[in-house]
């Protein structure tokens, strides 16, 4: 029999001591219901900005002004017909991303313009490409049967043609004598036009003095 130290004898049921390992990581199942309430937390902001930003898009679409942008190639008719001069403060009703407003302000950079859009998503992807391209397009984020235009020298429309004769009454009781509008697509009913552009394949453009 071997005999320990201090007289001391190891006996069958004396095992060496064990220490528990120190926990390195918190609970693996915890880590994952706290990221499965994180995702899920994630997806439902998600999805009421969604519902948010489509709201809003239908919104301004039974307003008058859904999102049916002004072709490319029929911008430069707009600007043409409107003529707009240094300092002269223009605005486009309905202006979706603000394409058109974009363009004029670059055919005329010292004429004030401005768009103003209900739809919050077209707002803000055009809000976003104005501070990129930098262009000096203001844009208000408003009903347009709300927009005061009495300081404005030239306004821009389009929208479905049942608004019209909603607005019309508003285009006469806000716009200052002299000041020009242009309508894309279709006339404003009972207003006498002044001038009617018309290109082969290419949607009426009519053009309007107060």
């Amino acid at each position: 029999m071997l005999v320990g130290p201090v007289g001391f004898e190891p006996t069958a049921s004396c095992t060496p001591c064990k220490r528990a390992a120190p926990a390195l990581w918190p609970d693996n199942e915890k880590i994952i219901r706290d990221l499965g309430i994180l995702v899920y937390m994630i997806w439902q902001i998600l999805f009421v900005i969604i519902l948010v930003l489509l709201g809003s898009a239908a919104y301004a679409g039974i307003q008058g002004a859904p999102w049916v942008p002004t072709w490319k190639r029929d911008m430069k008719r707009v600007g043409g017909l409107l003529g707009l001069q240094p300092g002269e403060k223009f605005v486009e009703l309905g202006c979706g991303n603000a394409r058109v407003c974009r363009h004029l302000k670059q055919q005329q950079p010292q004429a004030d313009v401005t768009g103003v859009e209900l739809s919050i998503l077209q707002y803000g992807v055009g809000w976003l490409q104005n501070r990129l391209a930098g262009s000096g397009v203001k844009m208000k984020l408003e009903n347009a049967f709300k927009h005061d235009l009495s300081e404005y020298d030239a306004l821009y429309v389009f929208l479905m043609p049942e608004t019209y004769q909603k607005i019309r009454p508003k285009f006469e009781a806000e716009l200052k004598p002299g000041a020009r509008v242009v309508s894309y697509v279709w006339p404003i009913p009972d207003w006498e036009v002044m001038k009617i552009d018309e290109l082969e394949g290419a949607p009426k453009l009519y053009y309007y003095e107060r």
